[in-house]
């Protein structure tokens, strides 16, 4: 069981890192290889730290996992990339200090090991996930869902080796 205390950050939060980091190396995220970052995130914060990255719920989407808050807010970008002006007007200081040194460590590893695939090659790397393929048990691969990518389900069957 993840530890108990309600995380500060939000998918949002860690989202906008992303994009903030790409934009430092020259890259481009759009909203499909963000939310599979953001899952990979979460996950391996739940992995290694046993504690929960943000507080909002993931789905098992025909995509893959997706935080629905998450979606609703890039929705408007459709499949270009994020511009930097999703950050807002948070400064830099400001936005990586949201992150503990412990979490930020796990935040970065995630985003240096994914950055260089594609959406696609996440979405297909998740599509073998067991928690994900146990939410979406019974489901055609097109069929919508709501069904929730369970902590407990994420810690019996890890997806990262260490």
């Amino acid at each position: 069981m993840p530890t108990t205390q309600s995380p500060s950050l939000s998918a949002s939060d860690v989202a906008k890192y992303y994009v903030y980091r790409a934009s430092m190396d020259g890259d481009l995220i759009t909203p499909l290889k963000i939310q599979k970052l953001v899952y990979l995130a979460y996950r391996r914060t739940l992995e290694k730290k046993n504690k929960k990255l943000f507080k909002e719920g993931i789905e098992a989407w025909p995509m893959g996992p997706v935080v629905p808050q998450l979606y609703r807010e890039l929705s408007s970008f459709g499949s270009s990339p994020i511009p930097q002006e999703y950050i807002g007007k948070i400064g830099e200081k400001e936005l990586i200090g949201k992150f503990d040194r412990d979490t930020k460590e796990v935040v970065d590893e995630v985003y240096e090991t994914y950055i260089g695939k594609s959406a696609f090659e996440l979405v297909s790397l998740l599509h073998e996930d067991p928690v994900w393929k146990k939410a979406r048990k019974g489901l055609s691969a097109e069929q919508p869902s709501k069904n929730v990518i369970s902590d407990e389900d994420m810690l019996k069957e890890p997806l990262f080796a260490s």
